[in-house]
């Protein structure tokens, strides 16, 4: 039987509010500028905060481990990404969510 390595057993589904603790660690005063859940729940939440005098916008973006239209990762994280006059310019993940402990290790 093949099982689909992106969807091994359950996990917690974390709520926005427990997201938003998280990225909350690396950045302050963020804004929500898009959310979508299924029906387990939250599975994308993304964060911005403006640099004025760059041009500059950072992304935290959060995805729960899964396939979610043409979408998916391998685990549930959180992403940085760098915008540049709208133009992403480059990005990583910063954080991992491990379901066994149900920690995150920050991993910049």
């Amino acid at each position: 039987m093949n099982q689909n390595p992106l969807e091994k057993g359950p996990e917690k589904i974390l709520t926005k509010e427990e997201v938003l603790r998280v990225i909350s660690r690396f950045l302050e005063n963020s804004t929500v500028t898009r959310e979508l859940s299924d029906d387990k729940g939250l599975y994308l939440l993304e964060t911005q905060v403006a640099e004025e005098e760059q041009k500059e916008i950072i992304e935290y973006q959060y995805m729960r481990k899964g396939r979610f239209g043409k979408n998916q990762s391998s685990d549930t994280s959180i992403y940085i990404v760098y915008y540049q006059n709208g133009v992403p310019t480059g990005g990583n993940i910063v954080a991992i969510y491990n379901p066994k402990t149900e920690e995150w290790k920050d991993i910049r």
